[in-house]
């Protein structure tokens, strides 16, 4: 466990590092797509009903470890409100790992550590990896396929 914890640790700092030294070196377009990202997080976190029906475009899908095949966006739609009502995400940090842009198409790699707390208010801590493929809807990015794996065991 101990030295889970470790490697854990030291692949954070890693993509830490990582993110210090490119992010000042990212396109116009890169930093739109991360900048659509940042905001997908806020919104689902307030629970203001905007994720994700105001990014997920609307041929998206979605699949993670949590779900027996992919989704489309109304799956996606309905299981968030019910989310937004079964637990809260109290706390959260996104680390870019990669964000590379093709045209109108991009694909963002990056981690996610958060703290939720489920509706008995039973707190339970997460390490994620992300990567989500975004395309250009006119002048704003919208989210296609997401999906995400679970890094370590949370603790």
């Amino acid at each position: 466990m101990k030295l889970l914890r470790i490697a854990a640790a030291t692949v954070a700092t890693f993509v830490f590092c990582v993110t210090a030294a490119t992010a000042g070196a990212w396109s116009d377009d890169q930093k739109a797509v991360w900048n659509v990202i940042e905001r997908s997080w806020k919104d689902e976190v307030a629970k203001n009903s905007k994720w994700p029906a105001n990014y997920v475009h609307d041929d998206a899908v979605s699949w993670g470890a949590s779900w027996p095949m992919p989704r489309g966006k109304e799956s996606m739609v309905k299981w968030s409100r019910f989310g937004d009502s079964a637990g809260s995400t109290l706390e959260y940090e996104l680390m870019p790992a990669k964000v590379v842009v093709s045209g109108d198409t991009a694909v963002a790699h990056y981690a996610v550590v958060s703290v939720g707390e489920n509706y008995e208010k039973k707190r339970e801590r997460t390490t994620e990896g992300l990567i989500e493929v975004l395309v250009r809807d006119g002048t704003s990015w919208k989210f296609l396929s997401l999906t995400s794996f679970e890094i370590g065991d949370g603790d």
